[in-house]
């Protein structure tokens, strides 16, 4: 949906050649993701892990995510599928979804598909602070630290200076 399939995937498909022609891998993901939403589906942590009150200490650590965008957004993801249960992920906008949701146009990647992915990490017991970034009301990663967080991941995207 956001990269253009046709220049990369497609063009580069082993079947471009074949009689069928190459795969429509942009079509297949939005098909996909649209199936799945409707579907309603929550996501939840891997079955095959132990009761989360029977997981060892490690996996109740408190980590923090600063940004709430897409690299946050799966890390957080995959960590609560993982059996990790106390992540929070900060994000210093109002709203949600990083560029996803603030830069890249509405045809190209649709809001309702950002809704979806931030859907599906909070359905995993990921907590989202809004409002709150790194240099924010005092926010620092020593604070972080302070507040008992024992693991930092910083994904902020696009960043620039003004000098």
């Amino acid at each position: 949906m956001v990269c253009p399939t046709s220049d990369l995937c497609v063009g580069g498909c082993n079947l471009y050649a074949s009689e069928e022609g190459p795969i429509n891998i942009g079509g297949l993901q939005q098909f996909a993701t649209e199936v799945f939403s409707k579907m309603g589906i929550p996501q939840i942590r891997n079955p095959e892990l132990p009761p989360a009150d029977q997981m060892p200490e490690s996996f109740h650590t408190k980590i923090a995510l600063i940004g709430c965008g897409p690299a946050s957004i799966s890390c957080a993801s995959f960590l609560a599928r993982l059996g990790y249960d106390n992540i929070t992920v900060f994000e210093k906008q109002k709203y949600i979804g990083g560029l996803s949701s603030a830069e890249i146009p509405q045809f190209r990647l649709p809001y309702e598909v950002v809704q979806f992915e931030i859907d599906l990490m909070k359905d995993l017991g990921v907590q989202v602070v809004c409002e709150k970034g790194l240099g924010q009301d005092g926010m620092t990663l020593s604070s972080l630290k302070e507040d008992g967080y024992k693991v930092v991941f910083i994904g902020i995207g696009w960043f620039f200076f003004d000098f």
